[in-house]
């Protein structure tokens, strides 16, 4: 199964790569799944489908499990609204099985969610 067509996302670019880390930007249009029924009166992407994200490209990029033992510092600070370009940025800690991730709009004026996370192995 695609991921990015089952939920109506459209191509990352990959915008930087190095052994450990990845940026990329994507574009999530109004027609993507994660806005079916959630807040019905204004769209917003919901924060577990920001995580979801973030580990589907893990695994794409880094080959890790997307299973989440446990998060740290996660923080969802801004909405992510449809039609919109967002970045994301990826950095493996393969000692401590860890994925530190940042969501910002393209021009990385303003942050999304942002934090880490410890996928089982």
């Amino acid at each position: 199964m695609d991921y990015i067509k089952v939920h109506n996302l459209e191509e990352e670019k990959l915008i930087s790569q190095e052994e450990n880390s990845v940026v990329l930007e994507y574009f999530i249009p109004e027609k993507c799944d994660f806005f079916n029924g959630h807040f019905p009166e204004i769209q917003l992407v919901p924060a577990v489908a920001q995580i979801d994200m973030a580990t589907y490209f893990s695994k794409k990029y880094f080959g890790t499990s997307r299973y989440v033992q446990s998060a740290k510092r996660i923080k969802f600070t801004s909405p992510v609204r449809p039609n919109s370009i967002v970045k994301m940025s990826l950095k493996f800690n393969p000692e401590k099985s860890s994925v530190t991730y940042k969501l910002t709009s393209k021009d990385e004026d303003k942050t999304y969610s942002g934090g880490t996370f410890v996928i089982s192995k």
